[in-house]
């Protein structure tokens, strides 16, 4: 059984983690960040909460975030970067 995994930056989009690709709805646009891309989510510091997501290959983004919502995408950010480490280290084992 899969798990999937939902966080709300704000109003107007909503990220879904399934494990092996992470997807975005909203914002007038949709996007995938595959687990082989190794997608991180990262929370820069500014005067204004910002969310990045950045791939070691393809794509980056940048948004807005409302601060109550940030527990629910630190764990979105957690298995994210635990899906990466999982594949990487199973990529990298010897056989």
């Amino acid at each position: 059984m899969t798990i999937q995994i939902e966080a709300q930056p704000d109003d107007g989009c909503v990220l879904v983690f399934d494990g092996t690709v992470l997807e975005l709805f909203g914002h007038s646009d949709s996007h995938r960040f595959h687990v082989w891309q190794r997608p991180r989510l990262e929370f820069p510091a500014g005067k204004r909460p910002r969310l990045e997501i950045r791939c070691a290959v393809g794509p980056y983004l940048s948004m807005a975030y409302e601060p109550i919502r940030r527990p629910e995408l630190d764990a979105l950010a957690a298995a994210v970067a635990a899906a990466v480490a999982q594949r990487d280290a199973s990529v990298s084992a010897p056989e």
